[in-house]
């Protein structure tokens, strides 16, 4: 049996005891597939923040949820084998949710480590400076990534070269726009037909250029307004069928609507920011959800997509300061977005 690999009841009561004796405990978490030099590189980094060093390790489903059909490529048993023979690593703890808030909470880490890719406003910091930890950025190693990886192995293989057989499916990416806001203007309120559906002038022109991309396009949108009464499922139904067929005549395709019908006080699992209709077209469509952006005018949208370890922009407004958490890019309209995605969506 392997020591460093540690439960979730052994690392909490492990962390607890080095900080009554004076020792600072600092968390990294991620896949860690298929390691590479950039991630030796983090991990050493990341040990020299403090004096002990607890990797957290997405499980299998919990990768799979977040990168799609293709990955793991190695198991969780074998990728913390691997972590634990690494010198800087001083124990392996197993998560099962999308990001690794939970375990953090139990812990209270002196330092969460994040790379700059997800930035100190990231969907972890309110869980650990809530404990007294801070969040600190990796410098990130250019160059190097598990997928850039794997698509050398797989160019290799087209070129002739021998790669044992190895198949790779391609990866499949999304861009999640919010409707109300983001691709029509949200006036009136709780817009359910058609005569009301009024597009921003950027929404044509932005949706046409990602429909020329291997992006799926999906619209995620909360339509409470079902459950105050104003419209049925029905008649939303219709409105969306009238876009897609009016979207379809200019050129642009959308891939798949997914709604939330309940109310702020329902506590359902769908309603943004909870992030469950991401994780749904994720599971759906076979997304490799890193890779995929989301786009909307609320911070609903941007928390949701931070859930879900998805990249997010922002329309508009600044996010409110209490939440502690920003997108990965501000833009002034959808098409701006748009131009942000396809200049950093490799």
């Amino acid at each position: 049996m392997n020591s460093k690999v540690k439960s979730h009841e052994e690392i909490v009561e492990i962390a607890q005891r080095l900080r009554d004796d004076g020792k600072k405990v600092v968390t990294y978490n991620g896949s860690f597939d298929i390691l590479h030099l950039g991630h030796i590189k983090s991990l050493e980094e990341a040990k020299a923040q403090g004096d002990i060093l607890a990797v957290l390790l997405n499980s299998d489903n919990s990768v799979q949820k977040y990168k799609g059909p293709n990955h793991p490529v190695n198991s969780e048993k074998e990728r913390a084998e691997v972590l634990s023979a690494i010198g800087h690593v001083d124990y392996v703890v197993h998560f099962d949710e999308i990001n690794p808030k939970e375990i953090l909470k139990k812990i209270k880490p002196d330092i969460h480590c994040n790379g700059s890719d997800w930035g100190k406003n990231c969907v972890e910091r309110g869980v650990v400076e809530e404990n007294g930890g801070k969040i600190d950025i990796l410098k990130w190693q250019q160059g190097f990534s598990t997928s850039g990886l794997m698509s050398r192995v797989a160019g290799s293989r087209q070129a002739g070269q021998k790669t044992n057989n190895i198949h790779f499916k391609p990866e499949v990416k999304a861009v999640f726009l919010d409707r109300d806001g983001t691709i029509n203007i949200n006036e009136p309120e709780y817009t359910h037909k058609k005569e009301d559906f009024k597009l921003f002038k950027e929404t044509i022109p932005a949706l046409k250029k990602l429909s020329k991309t291997d992006y799926k396009i999906i619209v995620i949108t909360n339509q409470s307004g079902i459950a105050r009464g104003y419209y049925t499922v029905a008649q939303m139904e219709e409105l969306h069928k009238w876009m897609t067929v009016e979207f379809k005549k200019k050129g642009i395709r959308i891939d798949g609507i997914y709604y939330c019908p309940h109310g702020p006080d329902d506590n359902c699992s769908c309603r943004k920011p909870k992030p469950r209709m991401l994780l749904k077209a994720g599971e759906d469509f076979g997304l490799n959800l890193s890779k995929s952006w989301i786009v909307g005018d609320d911070f609903r949208d941007i928390v949701a997509g931070r859930e879900a370890n998805i990249k997010t922009i922002k329309i508009g407004k600044k996010m409110p300061k209490n939440l502690k958490l920003e997108p990965n890019y501000y833009a002034k309209n959808v098409l701006e977005a748009v131009n942000i995605i396809l200049n950093n969506g490799k």
